[in-house]
């Protein structure tokens, strides 16, 4: 028999047995979270009461409440919204994760609360993004930072702060801001860190 076809039958049987070693991983995988899920949807319900929830007043935030920009107001009343609506960032946990630790009787009501708190994160970074267009650095400054302090992953936030920090020269505050990404579960973080990178060269 010729080499090259001995070469092909041996490499054939190679990629039969990866592929089905392959499968049954995945089936293992698969059967093991069906097997979790079933079990967390008949975990018992715990206190949510205590859980770390996001308190926000209206004084670190730097509303105008009395701007004739319409733009402007209706952003401010977007963001207002949610101050008195419970908020927790939840991005980290699965559902069947939270079913295991809170109950699937609590799942509803934890998922409403980490949707609030994405819909006031995405309403703040609108917000500082309208002011940082207008040339409002100093509040926009303030809207993106107080939005870095509660776990914000939304690249424009970082972007738009790299910009006010690079109009300032501050490319130690930039370089804090990279290490701050590089260091979080942001889904673009690479992209968020090129775009830094580049905002130090302004």
């Amino acid at each position: 028999m010729p080499l090259f076809f001995l070469c092909f039958i041996v490499f054939v049987l190679w990629l039969r047995v990866k592929m089905n070693r392959t499968n049954s991983g995945t089936n293992i995988d698969s059967e093991a979270f069906w097997e979790r899920e079933e079990k967390a949807n008949f975990a018992r319900s715990k206190d949510i009461s205590t859980l770390s929830y996001l308190n926000v007043s209206e004084t670190e935030l730097p509303f105008s409440n009395s701007t004739e920009d319409e733009q402007e107001a209706y952003l401010e009343g977007e963001v207002k919204k949610f101050l008195n609506k419970k908020m927790i960032n939840l991005s980290a946990f699965s559902n069947t994760e939270l079913k295991e630790q809170y109950g699937i009787a609590n799942l509803d009501t934890l998922s409403e609360y980490d949707q609030n708190f994405l819909l006031f994160i995405r309403n703040l970074s609108t917000w500082g993004c309208y002011l940082y267009e207008k040339n409002d650095f100093t509040r926009a400054k303030q809207i993106m930072e107080y939005s870095i302090s509660i776990e914000s992953d939304i690249s424009k936030v970082y972007t738009t702060l790299g910009h006010i920090y690079a109009a300032e020269g501050n490319l130690q505050k930039i370089n804090d801001l990279i290490t701050t990404v590089e260091n979080s579960d942001a889904a673009l973080k690479s992209s968020i860190v090129k775009q830094l990178q580049l905002c130090k060269l302004e």
